[in-house]
């Protein structure tokens, strides 16, 4: 078992030499055996190693027994022990979690926050290839997907498994051989729980079909794991490239994400519902099915996910918002005495904006066809020259002729999302929109060969608060 533990290190580059270890221990069978492994390896490795045990207040008397048998085992080792209590069942309560689920809670949480305060590198825990099966197993009669069939990682952040390459058996009897004692929890045996139920009834089954059962489960659980590391890497350079990310959540292109294999789309939506729900606990598949229906849906179409977080369809984007949006506070209304410099945000772009009146015959003859300069027949505004925010009554003439088109339906036909437009800046004669501060502008203003006074319009971009 302790040359087995240093070639599984070696080929998983668990820990290396030097490094600062603490170790879950409940004083169990599984338990006991890592301790006394990496203790075997502690000089030679020069690790550092520190002992905890979580006492669930759950047992009783028997949990209190397994405390002292882990203290005992860690004094009889010359090892920094830790020991923490906690009240599972009241966690349970005040969180909405089963025991089980409260009790692992308790357990990492504990583990970590003794490996930061002792400055240790790494978190063992002594998961085996019988936990493993019994995992993969308990995922499949879930409903898992991939990443449940994988099963436990080797190694995740600071927590590390360096017993998955053993079984319960073997185990135990590198216990017996070496005369170490252990503790047996009592519920482990009941079958009124389901992993329990895997365990006595379910793996022993298959075991009677193939004795290498067990093993080959957890091989099976490895090979998945490569396989859903390579997806997740392909997953996340798809998200990088197609999702932009807002200040209450993001957006990605319909078009783009149609064009993804259906095993990339489900990565990006993933990634989508990581970011955006605090431990995406409450998805499930159904969740994933409602994203997708707005793929064929008409734009203003959404679906409400858990924790707030909402999709919505609006033209070529679907947008993922969460909670209720904060209105945005408004650039009502400047008027604009000429000369005229300011800064205003439109759409989430900050920009300079600056107005000045110029006489025709000093300007050059070509008038410049750029984004950031337009030139206006000042002598065509008619009211007060105002830059502000859209308006229910706003317009466009769209040509020579004079022809309207109200601003709303502009912004319709541009595919301007509903909640954006009230986001834009517009410069205005009264109710006409001579120019939207992304380019557009009214054909009753363009220059002609009878003006006489021109506004000049030059703007310049700040810096970006959205990506588009």
């Amino acid at each position: 078992m302790k040359e087995r533990l240093i070639q599984f290190n070696e080929k998983y580059h668990l820990f290396q030499k030097g490094d600062g270890i603490v170790i879950g221990v409940s004083g169990g069978a599984d338990s006991v055996c890592l301790l006394h492994l990496l203790q075997e390896w502690k000089k030679e490795w020069d690790l550092s190693l520190y002992v905890l045990h979580v006492h669930h207040g759950i047992r009783g008397q028997e949990a209190d027994e397994d405390a002292r048998f882990v203290e005992q085992l860690a004094k009889s080792m010359e090892l920094p022990f830790r020991l923490v209590r906690e009240n599972v069942p009241e966690l349970a309560k005040r969180e909405g979690l089963t025991e089980e689920e409260a009790g692992r809670k308790c357990r990492y949480q504990s583990l970590e926050n003794y490996r930061k305060e002792m400055g240790a590198t790494h978190i063992a825990v002594a998961h085996h290839q019988n936990d493993q099966a019994e995992t993969v197993l308990f995922q499949l009669f879930r409903g898992s997907g991939l990443r449940g069939l994988a099963g436990m990682p080797v190694k995740r952040g600071a927590i590390i498994r360096p017993l998955l390459f053993a079984k319960r058996q073997e185990m135990e009897a590198y216990l017996k051989e070496k005369g170490l004692s252990f503790r047996e929890d009592a519920t482990n045996r009941e079958v009124i729980y389901a992993r329990n139920k895997i365990r006595h009834q379910i793996l022993p089954r298959a075991e009677e079909i193939n004795a290498q059962a067990v093993s080959h489960i957890s091989q099976a659980a490895a090979k998945l794991a490569d396989w859903q590391c390579f997806i997740e890497k392909m997953g996340q350079q798809a998200y990088e490239r197609m999702v932009q990310e807002e200040e209450r959540g993001c957006f990605l292109s319909v078009t783009e994400f149609l064009q993804e294999d259906a095993v990339i789309q489900g990565e990006i939506l993933r990634k989508i519902f990581e970011t955006n729900i605090p431990g995406a606990k409450d998805i499930e598949q159904v969740h994933y099915e409602q994203v997708l229906s707005l793929l064929n849906g008409q734009t203003g179409k959404r679906v409400h996910l858990p924790k707030g977080l909402e999709a919505r369809r609006e033209y070529d984007k679907i947008y993922f918002s969460l909670g209720q949006k904060k209105e945005k506070e408004k650039f009502t209304k400047q008027v604009c005495n000429l000369p005229f410099r300011h800064i205003v945000k439109s759409d989430g772009i900050l920009y300079e904006i600056v107005l000045e009146l110029k006489n025709r015959e000093d300007l050059p003859e070509t008038i410049p066809q750029k984004d950031y300069t337009k030139w206006l027949d000042y002598d065509m505004i008619k009211n007060e020259l105002v830059l502000r925010s859209p308006c229910e009554e706003d317009y466009f003439v769209m040509n020579q002729s004079g022809s309207r088109k109200k601003l709303n339906r502009f912004y319709i036909d541009q595919k301007v999302p509903r909640d954006r437009r009230k986001e834009q800046i517009v410069l205005a004669d009264g109710s006409h929109v001579m120019w939207l501060i992304q380019g557009r502008i009214s054909e009753a203003y363009k220059i002609s060969d009878n003006t006489k006074r021109v506004l000049v319009i030059t703007k310049e971009r700040i810096c970006h608060e959205r990506r588009n």
